[in-house]
């Protein structure tokens, strides 16, 4: 019984390496393919800010506050429900000299952001909000509800791309394109398509009253001459590996 128990085991022991070290001499190829879906946007999101300087606080408030007033019955006028118009943030600034010695007044500061769910509706919501005295228009937003649908749709697009790729490719070479050996999605930072500028130095030398401070990133695309023209590209990019077989 020994001997036997001992031939069996050099027998596993001796025939499993040879099956691992199998060599694999198919070719391979690997390409990428990309693709990118236009749609409309169903939702934008317009951030603006009201900026208002002066020695004397009250003053400061007041105009800036007048300023908001303004321009929330603009965009009233135009049809924005006020459910679509959100204060954002207001911050109460001290203001002091280079030499942090003489105190120059106060900087209030507002932001209000509204939503439209039109292209059509974003060049009069600036120009109304511009008009009514606010001086800083922080972002512009392009956002879809149906961004998954769209990527997938743009990642499936990708995936034809890569096989007529590979075949082209292959046919070149007198082989032709066989089984899938990898596939793997590479990443892209995209699902919208905005513009921002921002506010700096919500913080000073010394005396910040902000009630409360947002800052406002800088990036996205840029605008365009005609801001109601925005898009949303929603892309997809992947990578295939192929076995490469010879043409018959």
């Amino acid at each position: 019984m020994r001997a036997v128990f001992t031939l069996i085991v050099l027998g596993v022991f001796v025939a499993a390496p040879a099956r691992a070290q199998l060599p694999d001499s198919r070719g391979a190829i690997s390409v990428s393919g990309e693709a990118m879906v236009n749609i409309a946007p169903d939702r934008i999101d317009i951030t603006f800010g009201a900026e208002s300087r002066n020695l004397d606080l009250g003053l400061a408030k007041s105009e800036n506050d007048a300023v908001m007033k303004r321009t929330l019955t603009a965009l009233t006028a135009l049809g924005v429900p006020a459910r679509d118009m959100q204060t954002d943030s207001i911050a109460i600034q001290q203001r002091w000299a280079s030499d942090g010695e003489k105190f120059l007044g106060y900087t209030v500061r507002n932001m209000l952001m509204v939503s439209v769910t039109t292209t059509a509706l974003v060049e009069p919501v600036v120009s109304a909000a511009l008009g009514a005295g606010i001086n800083h228009l922080l972002g512009v937003d392009f956002q879809t509800k149906d961004l998954k649908r769209h990527r997938e749709q743009a990642r499936e697009t990708a995936v034809k791309a890569a096989r007529e790729k590979a075949d082209k490719m292959a046919a070149a070479l007198g082989e032709k394109v066989g089984r899938v050996r990898q596939v793997s999605e590479l990443a892209y930072n995209d699902g919208g398509t905005s513009y921002r500028s921002g506010w700096n130095g919500w913080s000073t030398r010394r005396g910040d009253m902000a009630v409360s401070q947002n800052s406002v990133s800088v990036g996205g695309s840029e605008l365009t001459e005609t801001l109601a023209l925005g898009t949303i590209g929603v892309r997809a990019r992947v990578s295939v590996v192929f076995d490469l077989e010879p043409a018959r």
